[in-house]
């Protein structure tokens, strides 16, 4: 259950890194509108997501 919890872990900071390397494209190409608001949103959600895995990895249960 380790591994799962590992391999979903690096999958969050994965998109939460093209999650900033988009909102930057978008500031780049079209200036700063509602359209960086997507990557940004997705960005807060992939942070929670990290937070709750390294939560449950101190759970026993997911030891």
């Amino acid at each position: 259950m380790k591994l799962a919890l590992m391999i979903l872990l690096a999958l969050a900071m994965f998109v939460l890194f093209f999650c900033g390397y988009f909102a930057g494209v978008i500031k780049e190409k079209y200036g700063k509108n509602w359209l960086q608001a997507v990557p940004i949103t997705v960005a807060i959600l992939m942070f929670n997501v990290i937070w709750a895995l390294t939560e449950l990895a101190k759970t026993e249960r997911w030891q």
